[in-house]
This record gives structure tokens, sequence and C-alpha cells, in this order.
């Protein structure tokens, strides 16, 4: 048997001797999942406000929050509503909608109990409104030509939605919008993994190695081939001097 076999058989790497360089790279492949995760998540986030700022510019969306308890059981105090504004020829009785009064600073919405073509504005319209959980209707109508349709409302969204908007909240949405891009272009460091060589690496370089030295068993067959030559001189393998010649 050669000595290629023999260290074949016998070499056995100790199944820990590389856990210390392992670890780094798993906890380097840990942080790059985590900085990916969150690099996703701010794309979907910067997606989904571009998506809501298209959404209010070009189709009328917007948030109405509810302070007061005027439209209970059906929406109440501290909702959050999406509302779509339309012209006021698309407005029906029945709907609930937000409408701002002219001198008024805050919009109101109710529930529309009628609707009359405005004299004076061939596109306005008289809505006549009352609230839910009011027992008359308000006092005075409203002469608007558009107004704003509730689509949907959620309950306690008024919350989330001050605090969303709070001046603590943004500027910590925008340090750690700042540091997120800061973390995924820093100059990353190599690592073990590109300065150590793999254990297969080792594995073969050592092989190779051992297949460009001679072993003893070939050496003694050579010496042997020489002595019962009958006279010629013979070539010995690489790595020993010298050449015989029988006598």
């Amino acid at each position: 048997m050669s000595r290629v076999a023999e260290i074949r058989g016998t070499h056995r790497e100790h199944p820990h001797a590389h856990g210390g360089s392992r670890r780094p790279r798993r906890l380097a492949t840990v942080v790059t999942r985590i900085r990916d995760a969150a690099l996703a998540l701010a794309g979907l986030a910067g997606l989904a406000a571009i998506a809501w700022g298209i959404a209010t510019l070009f189709f009328g969306f917007s948030l109405v929050t509810f302070a007061t308890g005027s439209m209970a059981p059906t929406i109440p105090t501290g909702s959050l509503a999406l509302v779509r504004e339309v012209p006021a020829s698309e407005l029906e009785v029945g709907q609930v909608v937000t409408l701002q009064r002219g001198g008024e600073r805050l919009p109101i919405t109710h529930r529309i109990i009628g609707i009359e073509p405005d004299p004076n504005v061939p596109t306005g319209r008289i809505v006549s409104m009352q609230g839910d959980a009011n027992t008359i209707p308000d006092l005075f109508p409203y002469h608007v030509k558009t107004g704003k349709v509730i689509l949907g409302s959620v309950a306690g969204g008024q919350a989330v939605s001050d605090a969303i908007g709070s001046p603590i909240t943004l500027v910590a949405v925008t340090l750690g919008a700042g540091a997120l891009v800061l973390w995924a272009f820093w100059p990353r460091t190599q690592t073990s993994r590109t300065t150590e060589p793999q254990r297969g690496e080792r594995r073969h370089a050592r092989s190779t190695r051992i297949r460009q030295t001679p072993s003893r068993d070939s050496a003694r067959h050579g010496l042997r081939r020489t002595a019962h030559g009958g006279g010629h001189r013979a070539r010995l393998s690489p790595g020993i001097r010298g050449s015989h010649s029988a006598g």
C-alpha cells in the first residue's frame, strides 16, 4: 500500500476543529438576513407611501377621524375612516359623508337625509344631514359642490393615526430610515470565509502534496529493479539522487 493510501485511510479531522471559524460566518449570515429583511420592509413601506400619495393626489382619497359620537353606534368616537371626494351630483340619500360648511372651521360627518339642487350653482347641491345618534337633523343645510363619502371605518384608528403623525414618531422614523440606508451601503469587511481556506481546499492541497512525494515502497521497488536489471542504467523516481548500474 502506498503512502497516499495509508494517509487517506488514517487521516481524520476533528469534528470541532473548525467550529471557531463557523461561528463568525453564522453570525454574519444572521446579520445579513436581518439587514435584508429590514430593507425589504422599508421598501414595502416606501411603496405603500408612494401608492397612498398617488391615491390622495389623483383619486381623492383621504382619512377622517371622529372626535364625537354623533354617528354612534355605526361609527363610534375615536374611529378612523377612509373617504373619497366626489362631485355633489354623485351624492345620494342614506350615504354617510363629510361636508364642509362655508364659514365653519371643522367639517361635519353625518348621514344624508335630503338633497336638493342649488339654484345658484348648477353643479352644487343643498344637502340636509343628521347624525345617527342625534334625535334631530342639523340646524342648517349644506351648500356644497363636492362631498367626501365614507368608504369604511376602523374603531380606535384615531389613536394609531395620532401616534403615527406625532413629531416623536416622525423623528424616530427618519433616524431609523437613515441608519438603515447607512447600514446597507456601509463598506463590508472581508470575513474569515474569504481569508481562510475551506476544509475541502486544505484537504485537496494536502492530497496534492502527498501525490507529488514518492513513497518508500516505490523507491525500494526501483532499487530492486536496478540491482537485477542486467547492466542497464535505471532512472529512479524523483527525489532519490544518483544512479546505479549493475556490476
